[in-house]
C-alpha cells in the first residue's frame, strides 16, 4: 500500500509498469533471449570526443541528414529520438485529443497500451487473425473513436509482416495518424522486402514511420530511434519533444553506427540465419513457430505444457532468460530472441530437456 500523502490521478495508480528481466535479474551469467538484442558489440568509437561540456544538438541534425539522404528524403522529414519509446510517447501526447482513443491490433508491442495509459488515453485493441494479419473489417470498425493507430510490421512478438495492401488500405481510410512500427525495418530491406517507408515516399500524409538503432544496428545500449514523416508531422513533435533528448555521446556512436552498412547487413543476415536453425530445432521438438523475418520468433508450446512453468524452469535452471506471452490463439506462448551460437545451443538443450518431462 502506498504511503504517499496526497492523491495521485486514477491512471497512475492503476498503471502496471513494463518490465524487462534486466529490470530484475542482475549479473553476467544470464543468458537474456528476451528482449530482441543482438549477441555482439559493434565497433565504435568516441575520438574525437564529444564536448560534454556544452549541451548537444537539439535536434541532432547530422543524423537527420544522414537519415533523410539514404532515403531519398529531406532533414525535414527525419525527427530523431531517445529509442522508439520516446516517439511513441511524443505522439500520444501529441495527436490524441481528449476522449479520444488509441488503437492497435493485439498480439503487439506492450509500451502501445501501458504508454496510453500513462497519458490518460484509452487503448482499444482488435485481435489480430490467427495467422496474424490485420482483421481489416475489425479494425475499420474502431476508426470513429481513434486519433491514432499503431500497426507494428514486423510484428512483435511474432516477426511476421502485415501485409502491404493492408497498410495502404488503413492509410487511405483512417481519419487520424498511423503509426507504423518499424523496429526490425532493416530485416525487410536486407531481404528486398517492400517497407511504409515507400507510402511516404509516394505522398502518404498521415504516415510516421518508426526506426531504431537498437535491433539490426546493435545500439540498444544508446537508445537511439527516429521517425520518417511528412516535415509538417515532424515540425508538430519538435514542437513537444524535450530541449536535449539525444545526449552528444549518442549522436556520435549512432553516426557511426548508420555509415557501417555493410556491418549491420552481415549482422542481419547472420541473425536471420541463426533463426531459422533455431527454430527448424524448436519444430523438431513438436513446438510451433512463427513465421518470422526477424531475429526472434513466437514459439508456442506441445499441448499440456504453460509457458509460465517452462519460462520459470529455464530461467531458474538453466539461467536463460525468454518472454512468456500467456496464451495466443489457444496455446501457451514464449518470445525467444537469438543470441549467440553458443547461447542458442545452450537454449536448444534445456528446452529439449523440459519438454520431455
Amino acid at each position: 500500500m502506498s504511503t504517499i500523502p496526497f492523491s495521485l490521478p486514477a491512471n497512475i495508480t492503476s498503471l502496471v509498469p513494463y518490465r524487462s528481466a534486466r529490470s530484475i535479474l542482475k549479473g553476467p551469467e544470464w543468458i537474456f533471449l528476451d528482449a530482441g538484442e543482438c549477441p555482439d558489440v559493434p565497433l565504435y568509437e568516441l575520438e574525437p570526443k564529444p564536448q560534454i561540456n556544452r549541451y548537444p544538438d537539439p535536434t541532432s541534425d547530422d543524423l537527420r541528414d544522414a537519415i533523410g539522404g539514404f532515403y531519398g528524403l529531406k532533414r525535414e522529414n527525419v525527427f530523431m529520438s531517445c529509442g522508439i519509446d520516446e516517439l511513441i510517447d511524443l505522439c500520444i501526447k501529441t495527436f490524441v485529443r481528449p476522449g479520444r482513443t488509441v488503437l492497435s491490433c493485439d498480439p503487439t508491442f506492450p509500451v502501445y497500451k501501458m504508454l496510453a495509459h500513462v497519458n490518460g488515453k484509452e487503448y482499444v485493441s482488435v485481435p489480430l487473425t490467427s495467422d496474424f494479419q490485420l482483421n481489416i473489417d475489425a479494425v475499420e470498425a474502431s476508426y470513429d473513436a481513434a486519433d491514432l493507430l499503431f500497426l507494428c510490421t514486423p510484428n512483435n512478438p511474432t516477426g511476421t509482416i502485415i501485409d502491404q495492401e493492408l497498410v495502404l488500405r488503413v492509410l487511405s481510410r483512417f481519419p487520424g495518424l498511423v503509426v507504423v512500427d518499424e523496429a526490425y525495418g532493416e530485416f525487410l530491406e536486407v531481404n528486398g522486402m517492400p517497407t511504409a517507408v515507400e507510402r511516404l515516399k509516394k505522398g502518404a500524409k498521415n504516415l510516421l514511420v518508426c526506426r531504431t538503432f537498437s535491433k539490426a544496428f546493435r545500439g540498444a545500449g544508446i537508445r537511439l530511434g527516429y521517425g520518417i514523416a511528412s516535415p509538417d508531422i515532424i515540425d508538430i513533435l519538435l514542437k513537444t519533444k524535450l530541449p536535449y533528448n539525444i545526449n552528444a555521446l549518442t549522436q556520435s556512436v549512432g553516426m557511426q553506427l548508420w555509415n557501417a552498412r555493410s556491418a549491420m547487413e552481415k549482422n542481419v543476415a547472420f541473425l536471420q540465419s541463426e533463426r531459422a536453425r533455431v527454430a527448424k530445432r524448436c519444430e523438431e521438438f513438436g513446438c510451433t513457430v512463427s513465421d518470422s523475418v526477424t531475429h526472434f520468433f513466437l514459439l508456442q508450446l506441445p499441448d499440456g505444457k504453460s509457458a509460465e512453468q517452462i519460462y520459470a524452469r529455464l530461467r531458474d535452471e538453466y539461467r536463460v532468460v525468454v518472454r512468456p506471452f500467456g496464451t495466443i490463439n489457444g496455446r501457451q506462448s514464449l518470445r525467444v530472441s537469438i543470441g549467440s551460437p553458443q547461447q542458442n545451443d545452450v537454449f536448444l538443450s534445456a528446452l529439449s530437456t523440459l519438454l520431455s518431462l
